[in-house]
């Protein structure tokens, strides 16, 4: 079409009688329609005109899809409608219709995702006007609905409004006295959502929604069964960047029992540790340990005088600074989550699962548990039971627990190790080493023994020994940390040394707890 030439005059809705307008009429001028549309997006690219005059023009672009919008919903609503009368009883079997439903109907014929049906579906249900058993008229939602009839609104945002404020209908009848309080807060909810849309851009809408979800979840909201079904559990979000994303959605009691679990990780904060939660986007900090109690760290040392958490010592007694634990409050909850489900692996106070107490059961073949391997593309075995292929890495870690079994594999991937429980400690080794270190080993950290694990210095899958030559107690995290990074453990006299990576300390000195042992290291050693 060349610019200038307009389309045929559609006629005027008051020109023409619409109980005798046909179906065929309403193609003819929805094609005509589409004719003028044409014409406007081809000569809106070249007309003059100022800022202003396109920002007039521009509204009334918008007003204009605000109103196919209402034509969109009217039309869904009427295809719902005559699909049900199709598929009524009153039909005949030979009419019904091979569509299920109105939202299949139309996702199909106009080739739009049936989400977007739905929109439009819920806004014709929300709208229109229902005769109540009373005899009275009444609209769910009348004043998105005038808004909506006005063309005021798009599709989406009456979509969005109208599922906000049926969402929290249910909490907002919790909270409040009576059916009358409840609507007339819902009346607020609405006319609150609605002057957003209308005054400003979309995104306030959310905004106005999170503060009425919190507003009225600060009145004491409960969960009902229904919502629990619908959002409550762990859901597994996938991986990113490396890591496996998970959410939880819990009730009042679960939320207290996983805070249960997560304290003694997260609460005897000492001197030592990093007191901003950092990377965990909570911009929480904690006290640095004013109020705790002095601990063991702070009773005399080697030359009598206070030693504090924040030392370390070296083989001589020297006192050193430790390093900080540099771990998010975030980092610290899941340690502590874990720390309880891996107790709760090893005590065996878990439900049976095919008649076995439930054990983390990796394979892995002999020459990655004996080595890194370098990027190829040679095949090796490394996998877990329930989460698939893993690093070797971790699996060498976890060959430390007592309660993982692995099966090691040789070259024709016949087993040559199922979990040969000589690679652990015995029970009277582990008193003595409980007597010996008392707790973590990393120099500064307070993690007592209860929440430690028996660590190969020279690790088991290398030849280590089952000695307590060869053992050093550690906490998870630090466990992580002797695997992952060039941390590493030296035994002196019987008594584990640590030695920094050369990046953190050129001389890579060696240093001892001191919070558990301020005493000369030659006073810790064990005679076995």
């Amino acid at each position: 079409m060349e610019v200038g030439v307009k389309p045929t005059q559609l006629d005027s809705p008051s020109t023409f009688d619409a109980t005798e307008y046909s179906v065929t009429a309403l193609r003819e001028h929805a094609l005509l329609l589409q004719s003028h549309l044409a014409f406007l997006a081809e000569v809106a690219t070249v007309v003059p005109g100022s800022a202003s005059e396109l920002d007039d023009v521009g509204l009334a672009f918008e007003r204009l899809s605000h109103q196919v919008g209402r034509l969109q919903v009217n039309f869904a609503a009427r295809m719902e409608q005559a699909i049900q009368d199709l598929n009524s009883d009153v039909q005949l079997s030979s009419e019904r219709s091979k569509f299920r439903s109105a939202k299949e109907r139309l996702s199909q014929v106009l080739h739009v995702n049936p989400g977007e049906v739905q929109k439009r579906l819920d806004i014709a249900h929300a709208i229109t006007p229902v005769e109540s058993p009373e005899g009275d008229v009444e609209t769910a939602h009348p004043l998105i609905g005038r808004a909506f009839e006005d063309a005021a609104l798009p599709v989406s945002l009456a979509a969005k409004m109208i599922g906000a404020v049926d969402r929290l209908r249910e909490p907002i009848e919790q909270v409040t006295g009576s059916a009358e309080e409840a609507d007339l807060l819902s009346d607020r909810m609405e006319a609150d959502l609605l002057k957003a849309a209308t005054s400003s851009i979309p995104k306030a809408v959310d905004r106005r929604v999170k503060d009425w979800e919190n507003r009225i979840n600060s009145m004491g909201v409960l969960p009902t069964q229904q919502v629990k079904q619908e959002i409550q559990g762990a859901f597994y979000l996938g991986r990113f960047m490396g890591l496996h994303r998970w959410s939880l959605l819990a009730d009042d009691l679960q939320h207290e029992t996983l805070l249960t679990v997560m304290a003694p990780e997260v609460s005897p904060r000492s001197r030592n540790q990093v007191s901003e939660d950092a990377g965990s986007g909570l911009g929480t900090q904690l006290g640095s340990g004013a109020g705790l109690d002095s601990g063991p760290g702070s009773r005399a040392g080697a030359e009598g005088g206070e030693v504090s958490e924040t030392v370390a010592l070296d083989e001589n007694g020297k006192p050193l600074e430790a390093p900080k634990d540099g771990r998010s409050l975030a980092q610290k909850r899941l340690d502590g989550v874990l720390h309880a489900l891996s107790a709760g692996l090893k005590g065996g106070n878990v439900s049976l699962h095919g008649g076995y107490h439930p054990q983390v059961i990796v394979n892995i073949d002999q020459k990655s548990l004996e080595r890194d391997l370098l990027a190829s593309d040679v095949e090796f075995r490394s996998d877990a039971v329930h989460s698939g292929p893993i690093n070797p890495r971790i699996i060498r870690q976890l060959a430390c627990n007592a309660e993982l079994l692995p099966v090691v594999l040789g070259g024709d991937s016949q087993v040559v190790d199922a979990g040969n429980r000589r690679r652990l400690f015995s029970a009277e080794q582990r008193k003595l080493l409980y007597a010996r270190d008392r707790g973590c080993t990393f120099p500064g950290c307070t993690t007592g023994v209860d929440r430690c694990e028996a660590h190969h210095v020279l690790e088991y899958s290398k030849g280590g020994v089952t000695t307590l030559e060869n053992a050093a107690m550690v906490c998870s995290h630090h466990h992580h940390l002797v695997h992952e990074t060039a941390w590493a453990i030296v035994m002196r006299n019987g008594v584990p040394f640590w030695k920094p990576p050369v990046q953190e300390d050129a001389q890579r000195p060696l240093m001892r707890n001191a919070y558990f042992h301020p005493e000369k290291a030659q006073q810790l050693a064990l005679s076995v």
